[in-house]
């Protein structure tokens, strides 16, 4: 095994590790993103409820 080799190895293996980090923290993000709005919604729809004006 010669040093190119080795240096393309190397630089592939980085390449993948860093691509499975970017889609966990953009999938870790999308998810925070929903529970965070759904959260809101209930929040507002209960305080709808609480403070209703008939």
């Amino acid at each position: 095994m010669n040093s190119s080799e080795t240096k393309m190895g190397v630089l592939s293996g980085i390449s993948f590790s860093m691509i499975g980090q970017v889609q966990s923290s953009i999938l870790q993000t999308i998810l925070l993103a929903a529970l965070g709005a759904a959260v809101s919604f209930l929040v507002s729809k209960i305080l709808q409820l609480l403070f209703r004006q008939d």
